[in-house]
């Protein structure tokens, strides 16, 4: 098997500055759930972390809508070009799969052992949330989220729910190029999404339903129009493009200011889905746009969080849930109960933990994974006689190295 790749491996063909787009909102779905899953804050603390701007830290579902805007775009990217090879299905699957499940299982596992061994209800001020990891964990829920069948308060890893909708977005992807590769692509993609929107239903635990597979459409769109689109935006005036990123973070923030004007969260989730991805797109389109914002983007300590981002992903809810109410619990006792710095507190150990404990989960689980789907991936080639392409040429993206 080859050695997994370096984790500053540079290639012409990556986008890094999309790794660490990535890995913000992998930040901003660990800063949601020191929000709203292991304590209940007082509205006076944290009231701060809902402000425009502010609250994309804290918007985790808008993070989710941006991790498959750029699934779809990093996926379809190598083959969208009517000059691609054609895409290998069931090479794509299996690398797709092993891509996703073997480090999901891993923090799963160790998720397991952390809440039989080391999470416990403490008596902290603020008060501990009762809602995760407060029931049995049971042999059948185990199975069912091997899978990703379980959803709701027997779950280990509550954030994988995106994961399950990451494998059909996957599953979906060749479909996608197919429709891509040919004339009226827009036409026809937009049809697809307007019928998977009316067609797949939603529900209390799959709120967006169909508006999910969009996500995907609209990456697939961007990368089959990557070089019009990007050619145009560099065409204008650099005051039109600032106002056109602007319109993306509004449109990416939209949930929090229907949230205020009594937005219900079911009703409404496919619409406001559909804004937020909207706003995505925009967002990558500008990024990708702008030396500036890919300069900004792709310095170390930024791309790095990129890099490790599925790993910030998978763990951060064990880390919060065994770290923090133990945190908090030896601070109450030291005199510190009823601060509002207590937020910041977990903010700041959140991070540090999960990127420190991240770091080596990308390099013993991650890399490894990586590595041996391109080493199935050869084998199968080899087998169908299809030469596979050298390292140097093979086409990356930001989800060959930290896709959720």
């Amino acid at each position: 098997m080859k050695n997994p790749p370096e984790p500053f491996e540079r290639s012409a063909h990556r986008l890094e500055s999309l790794d660490s787009i990535r890995g913000l909102a992998a930040l901003a779905v660990l800063f949601s759930h020191v929000f709203d899953a292991v304590f209940i804050w007082p509205e006076n603390w944290i009231k701060w972390s809902k402000y425009p701007l502010i609250n994309m830290a804290f918007d985790g579902t808008a993070a989710v809508a941006m991790f498959f805007v750029l699934s779809g775009f990093v996926l379809a990217r190598p083959y969208v070009s009517a000059k691609s090879a054609p895409l290998n299905i069931p090479v794509f699957y299996i690398r797709r799969v092993i891509r996703i499940w073997f480090p999901w299982f891993c923090a799963f596992a160790v998720s397991l052992v952390c809440r039989c061994l080391l999470f416990r209800d403490y008596a902290t001020q603020p008060p501990q949330d009762p809602r995760l990891w407060h029931v049995p964990v049971l042999l059948k829920d185990i199975l069912l989220q091997c899978i990703f069948f379980v959803h709701g308060r027997a779950e280990l890893l509550p954030q994988d729910w995106s994961l399950g909708v990451e494998l059909i977005g996957s599953a979906l992807i060749p479909l996608f190029v197919v429709i891509a590769r040919r004339p009226l692509n827009v036409v026809w993609l937009a049809a697809l999404g307007i019928v998977s929107v009316a067609v797949v239903p939603h529900g209390e635990n799959f709120p967006g339903g169909g508006a999910f597979y969009v996500s995907f459409i609209i990456g697939v769109l961007i990368a089959r129009h990557q070089e019009t689109l990007v050619a145009c935006l560099k065409g204008l005036t650099l005051s039109r493009r600032v106002l056109i990123l602007a319109a993306g973070l509004a449109l990416y923030q939209a949930r929090r200011p229907l949230d205020h004007l009594g937005y219900n969260g079911s009703h409404l989730a496919r619409t406001v889905w559909l804004i937020m991805t909207a706003g995505a797109g925009l967002i990558i389109l500008t990024t990708l746009s702008s030396r500036r914002l890919a300069a900004l983007l792709t310095t170390k300590p930024v791309l790095w969080i990129g890099r490790i981002s599925y790993s910030v992903y998978l763990l951060q809810i064990v880390i919060l849930l065994c770290l923090l109410p133990p945190a908090i619990a030896v601070l109450n006792k030291l005199g510190f109960g009823s601060s509002p710095w207590m937020f910041l507190f977990c903010l700041v150990i959140s991070f540090a933990a999960t990127v420190g404990i991240a770091t080596p989960f990308y390099k013993f689980v991650e890399l490894p994974s990586i590595a041996f789907g391109h080493y199935v991936s050869a084998k199968l080639k080899k087998k169908a006689g299809v030469a596979a392409a050298p390292a140097s040429a093979r086409p990356l993206a930001s989800g060959d190295s930290g896709s959720q």
